[in-house]
């Protein structure tokens, strides 16, 4: 504790600064698909989990609700989702993947995973593999440690629907984005 702050050690920094470049080099593959970021991670979302309520999507792809619902419509627009009244309830909207959605993803797929090979050379499966369990464990450590953070407090509340709705439904999100 008694070593000087060194911003390049910084694990918020780090996390930040790789995050950052992940997704703008996404970002670009997306782009020549004419798909935003959020559009894909709506319809992996759907690819994993597809019929979702639109609470459901929010935070299986991680986003606030009233951002999602442009993004739906967005991608409703172009013909990879469609969304819908629920039988169940009339009140609540659903969402589920087109052919063309599945169709999009099934192309760029391949291009994400090479994407993310690129990223990954030189670290061993085992330092992968370690990665993530470290990059999941630290994320709930954030969860679970941070409950009254006020300016992060509508990020947080979404993170916390995803993991409420991994633990009800033992899925993980995994591939770039």
């Amino acid at each position: 504790m008694n070593e000087p702050y060194r911003l390049d050690q910084s694990l918020g920094y780090l996390l930040n600064r790789s995050a950052d470049i992940v997704a703008a080099t996404f970002a670009d593959i997306l782009k020549k698909e004419a798909i935003s970021l959020a559009e894909w991670r709506v319809l992996t979302a759907l690819t994993d989990c597809n019929d979702q309520t639109l609470s459901e999507l929010a935070a299986h792809a991680g986003t606030e609700l009233s951002y999602l619902s442009r993004v739906v419509m967005q991608a409703q627009e172009r013909g990879l989702v469609h969304r819908f009244t629920s039988k169940e309830d009339k009140r609540s909207t659903r969402v589920s993947i087109t052919v063309e959605g599945r169709a999009l993803v099934r192309m760029v797929m391949p291009q994400a995973r090479a994407l993310e090979a690129g990223w990954l050379q030189g670290i061993s499966q085992q330092d992968v593999d370690n990665m993530r369990k470290t990059l999941q464990t630290l994320y709930q450590n954030v969860l679970n440690l941070h409950p009254g953070l006020a300016s992060s407090g509508r990020k947080l509340t979404v993170a916390r629907r995803m993991r409420d709705r991994k633990d009800a439904h033992g899925s993980d999100m995994a591939g770039p984005g």
